[in-house]
């Protein structure tokens, strides 16, 4: 048995993957350090406020475009 590291670029090489599993071709394995990576991971998000004070929207303006 031999162990390989990849790093999956897209969903059609997963998908090959998962297809090699089920013909019992290879076997995924956890990684406990890269599982901690993962579970650590912080996702963020940054909103955009507008100040809207003093716009008025003009509708015959907006429909002639």
């Amino acid at each position: 048995m031999r162990t390989v590291t990849l790093e999956i670029l897209n969903d059609k090489a997963m998908s090959l993957l998962r297809d090699l599993e089920q013909l019992k071709l290879l076997r995924f394995r956890k990684d406990s350090q890269q599982a901690t990576k993962q579970a650590k991971k912080k996702v963020t998000f940054d909103a955009v406020a507008i100040d809207t004070t003093g716009f008025k929207f003009d509708r015959d303006e907006a429909n002639e475009r």
